[in-house]
């Protein structure tokens, strides 16, 4: 016998990496890749910040371990989707939760936001956008805005940054998603770059500071 059973809670201790200043104008909300951690994304971005700016970058709620040798690591995952099947078996909406208790728990509720996504984390970031209390703008580094997972909202401004030679998400794809979000009255820009692939590299972070 087999039996699905919703909103089982599991509780177990979370590691986020974060900058609060004392006068906070502004937050950055930080979403990792697949198999990276929020320590990724804080080293990558933490100097590309204004000043009175908050910036919080969780680990992805979901642990995954990777091999090293002869031990393995932690590392994480924001949901578990199998593209052959076409299939979640874990979606957005436990991620979605996890974000929304991380920002109560830091106070950080009634300030205007931003949301940063690279790659699997730039997938879900939109998702977040659609309950994530005064969210100004997303923006998606490699990846995907899938209309089929997405709601477009009204007021929130949505960017994209991305390589014609990625390998991981595809460049031609990503760029038709977005001119769909367009026909439907964002008013954002997506931001072809060359010869990066899918790393996040300084032409990433050169173009992602000028959208802060």
């Amino acid at each position: 016998m087999e039996k699905s059973l919703k909103n089982i809670q599991l509780n177990f201790d979370h590691t986020i990496h974060f900058n609060i200043p004392n006068k906070v104008e502004h937050v950055y909300i930080l979403l990792h890749g697949y198999l990276l951690d929020g320590e990724f994304m804080y080293n990558s971005m933490k100097d590309i910040f204004p000043r009175n700016t908050a910036f919080i970058a969780p680990n992805a709620p979901f642990p995954v371990p990777v091999k090293k040798k002869d031990f393995y690591v932690p590392k994480y995952a924001w949901y578990f989707y199998d593209s052959s099947l076409q299939k979640f078996y874990v979606d957005f909406n436990p991620a979605v939760n996890y974000i929304e208790q991380i920002i109560k728990e830091l106070n950080l509720e009634s300030y205007p936001k931003t949301i940063i996504g690279y790659s699997q984390g730039g997938y879900i970031a939109p998702k977040m956008a659609e309950t994530i209390s005064k969210v100004e703008k997303v923006i998606g580094l490699a990846c995907r805005f899938r209309q089929n997972n997405m709601t477009f909202m009204n007021g929130i401004n949505y960017f994209q940054i991305h390589c014609e030679n990625d390998l991981i998400v595809d460049y031609k794809e990503a760029k038709e998603d977005f001119k769909q979000l367009q026909e439907k009255g964002n008013l954002g820009e997506f931001i072809s770059l060359k010869d990066v692939g899918h790393r996040l590299d300084s032409k990433y972070l050169n173009e992602l500071k000028q959208l802060l």
